[in-house]
């Protein structure tokens, strides 16, 4: 095989795996390690892929996330009409967890809007957003605790982790940076995802809220089943062909507003 070919075949593979070692690239095209190596730094060069810790990854695949304050202005508009949306979900007497991101916090601002509301749990392992809540006297807040991402103002790790398992909750409302059509929800940091599957796990429902540039990209690691969404809230912007196609593969409900 021309090299030439084999750099267009080495690119379909990684493209159809997501994420592949050197070793196993060698192994599927019968060349030495060295020879794979080199063809990566062509593909990387190019921009075409890149090289992680213990293998390559497709150069689509979201690899990072913005700081909070870049997040928290960027599509904002959409983001307060989700989040207006999303809030309209929460009843009185349910117990409901809030992920961390700027589009949940834009759930707890408007639960501060919602005077009927009465005896209501929210769970978070967002700082920002229990300091939103402090005042609401008809919400019970319960911050997860856990170590704080200075970035993102999330707590994470393995208080958060252990505190969110010792939960059974009506709805999870979940933040995302990549909605993969056929893969689902996925995260460009396996540290993250643990937290996020506790919500998951804990939830009856399973409600993803997230703006439309973030469907159709895909970051490395799946946390949650496209077809174990319950409903997803996302703006009119959405592509109408990538709802399309949310639905063949098997979620259950999507409200563009």
């Amino acid at each position: 095989m021309l090299t030439g070919e084999r750099r267009i075949k080495l690119l379909e593979t990684i493209e159809n795996k997501q994420f592949i070692s050197v070793s196993q690239l060698s192994e599927i095209f019968k060349v030495h390690e060295t020879t794979i190596r080199r063809d990566l730094d062509e593909l990387e060069s190019q921009g075409l892929v890149v090289r992680i810790h213990g293998g390559v990854v497709p150069a689509s695949i979201k690899q990072d996330e913005p700081v909070f304050e870049d997040r928290a202005t960027e599509k904002i508009t959409e983001k307060i009409r989700i989040g207006k949306y999303a809030a309209k979900f929460i009843n009185s007497g349910e117990a409901v967890i809030l992920d961390s991101g700027t589009t949940t916090l834009q759930i707890a601002k408007t639960l501060n809007e919602m005077s009927h509301l009465q005896d209501v749990t929210i769970i978070t392992n967002d700082v920002n957003i229990a300091s939103v809540l402090r005042s609401n006297r008809t919400i019970t807040t319960i911050v997860t605790g856990g170590t704080l991402f200075h970035d993102s103002y999330m707590l994470n790790g393995q208080i958060a982790n252990e505190s969110l398992q010792q939960f059974s909750v009506d709805k999870a409302f979940i933040a995302t940076p990549a909605l993969n059509i056929e893969k689902g929800l996925t995260h460009f940091n396996e540290l993250l995802i643990t937290t996020k599957r506790n919500m998951i796990a804990a939830a009856a429902k399973k409600i993803v809220v997230t703006d439309h540039t973030k469907i159709g990209r895909r970051a490395l690691y799946t946390f949650l089943p496209i077809n174990k969404i319950d409903l997803l809230i996302t703006d009119d912007q959405t592509d109408i062909k990538l709802i399309e196609e949310m639905y063949k593969n098997g979620i259950k409900r999507i409200e563009s507003i």
